[in-house]
């Protein structure tokens, strides 16, 4: 998805950036192909739950959701191409988001504080030579995420070929 830079009072916050991009996860069994992945973004990363009486000069609409436009969530998400690159090389945690789902992230950090990126994976059905989609629903500060080590973790290069293996 194109997406444009936005307007905030006199600031305009420029959002190619976020545009989706492809990347390739290696293998770790010599036997298998590497996978193409389509990196999609949602509008979770720089905005945040609209709550009524949040100033309206900061509603920012995308599709049937209305939320606010987060400055935070927006300076952190300018580095996450390069962070998604770096992680998908490494290991995906899993929680349980505040409705009891199990979602997998990657452990980040964004000025010095913990900075987890959560993400969904699907085969990808309408995309020539691309395994899967790698969308990422949200990513934002957490300064009380737990320690690694007391998270379970996966080698992302497994997910990845579990979930949408190539052809």
């Amino acid at each position: 998805m194109k997406r444009k830079s936005i307007t905030f009072g006199n600031v305009s916050f420029p959002l190619d950036h976020l545009e989706s991009f492809q990347i390739v996860i290696p293998a770790k069994n010599p036997l298998e192909s590497a996978a193409k992945l389509q990196v999609t973004f949602s509008c979770h990363v720089f905005s945040e739950k609209w709550i009524d009486g949040i100033d309206e000069t900061r509603k920012y609409i995308e599709g049937h959701q209305r939320r606010a436009f987060c400055p935070v969530r927006y300076g952190c998400s300018i580095k996450l191409p390069d962070l998604i690159k770096y992680h998908v090389l490494g290991k995906a945690y899993e929680s349980k988001d505040g409705n009891g789902y199990k979602r997998n992230f990657f452990y980040a950090d964004a000025d010095s504080i913990q900075y987890p990126i959560y993400f969904e994976l699907s085969k990808a059905t309408n995309i020539p030579n691309v395994a899967g989609i790698l969308h990422i629903i949200s990513a934002y500060q957490k300064p009380n995420l737990p320690a690694k080590n007391r998270l379970q973790s996966v080698k992302f290069a497994r997910l990845v070929h579990i979930n949408c293996p190539p052809d």
